[in-house]
C-alpha cells in the first residue's frame, strides 16, 4: 500500500487526537477550572462568530441547488417543488445564523432580544439569502450542473452533522461547565458515562461540530486549475486553525469540556470525509 503525505498527516492527527482525549478523560474538570472564564473576550467573540460561516456556507449551497432545480431539472413540476424546498432551506439557515449572532450580542449586553433587533436580524438574513440566490441564478446552466453534486454533498454533511450531534446531545445529557455552579461540582460526569435525557447538552460540542462543517468547502477545490494547486493545502491549514480556535474558545468560555470539543470536531470530520465525492 502506497503511503502518501495525506495518510501520514491523518495518522499524526489521529494520534494527537487520541493523546488529547486521554488527557481530557483524566483532567476534563481540572482543565476547565483552570482556564474557564465566562467573560473571556476570545471565548465570547468566537461564541458569536464560530458557527455562522459554516451555516451561511450551507445557505449558499442550498441557493445553488435551488437555482439548479429551477433551471436544469428536466421534470418541471419536480424541479419547482425541490426549488421551493431548497429556497426555504436557504432562507431558514441564513435567518438562523444571523439571529444566533444577534441573540448572543443581546445576552452579552444583558438585554433581551428586542423586536426591533429581531426585525433587523431577519431583514439582514433575507438580504444575505437574496444575494446568494441572485448569484446562483446568474450562473450559467453548465456551471450549475457542474457544481450541483458538490453543493448537495456540502448540504448533506451539514444535515448529518446537525442530526447526529443533537441525537447524541439528547441521550448523553452531560452538564455544561458553566452550569456546574448551579448544583456544585458533584454534578460533573466524565464523557464516557452518558446520563440519558437530563435536559443538559454539553456533549458533544455543537459549536465545534458546526464550525468543522466549513471543511466541506474543500470539496470545491477539485474545480481549481492545477496551476493553483497550492491553494488547497493553504486553505486546509487556515480552516483547520479556525476550527481549533473555535474549539478552544468553547473550553475557555466555559461552554464545554475539552472532551466535548474533541468529539464535536471528530464526528464532523468523519461526516465530511464520508460525504466527499470520490474521484473517478
Amino acid at each position: 500500500m502506497k503511503i502518501t503525505k495525506n495518510k501520514i498527516f491523518v495518522c499524526i492527527g489521529a494520534l494527537v487526537w487520541l493523546a488529547t482525549l486521554v488527557l481530557a478523560s483524566i483532567y476534563d474538570l481540572d482543565i476547565t477550572l483552570a482556564v474557564a472564564d465566562s467573560h473571556s473576550f476570545f471565548g465570547r467573540a468566537l461564541e458569536v462568530a464560530g458557527e455562522p460561516p459554516a451555516i451561511l456556507f450551507t445557505s449558499f449551497n442550498l441557493a445553488l441547488m435551488a437555482a439548479y432545480f429551477l433551471r436544469c431539472d428536466a421534470k418541471r413540476a419536480r424541479g419547482i417543488t425541490l426549488a421551493v424546498l431548497t429556497l426555504i432551506g436557504c432562507v431558514g439557515t441564513s435567518v438562523y445564523a444571523i439571529i444566533k449572532i444577534t441573540d448572543y450580542l443581546a445576552e452579552y449586553s444583558a438585554r433581551s432580544l428586542s423586536p426591533i433587533a429581531l426585525l433587523y436580524s431577519v431583514a439582514t438574513a433575507l438580504a444575505i439569502a437574496f444575494i446568494f440566490i441572485a448569484v446562483a441564478l446568474f450562473m450559467k446552466e453548465a456551471t450549475l450542473k457542474r457544481y450541483f453534486l458538490t453543493a448537495w454533498r456540502c448540504v448533506l454533511a451539514a444535515i448529518l452533522t446537525f442530526v447526529i450531534i443533537w441525537a447524541l446531545k439528547l441521550v448523553w445529557g452531560r452538564v455544561r461547565p458553566r452550569q456546574l455552579t448551579l448544583g456544585g461540582y458533584f454534578a460533573y460526569t466524565p464523557w464516557y458515562l452518558p446520563q440519558g435525557f437530563t435536559g443538559y447538552f454539553s456533549f458533544p460540542s455543537g459549536h465545534t461540530a458546526n464550525a468543522t462543517v466549513i471543511l466541506s468547502l474543500l470539496y470545491y477545490f477539485k474545480f481549481i486549475p492545477e496551476k493553483y494547486k497550492l491553494v488547497k493545502p493553504i486553505a486546509t491549514a487556515l480552516l483547520s486553525v479556525w476550527i481549533i480556535l473555535v474549539a478552544l474558545s468553547r473550553v475557555v468560555v466555559g461552554a464545554h469540556f475539552l472532551s466535548d470539543v474533541l468529539f464535536g470536531a471528530a464526528i464532523t470530520l468523519a461526516i465530511v470525509y464520508f460525504c466527499r465525492l470520490k474521484e473517478k
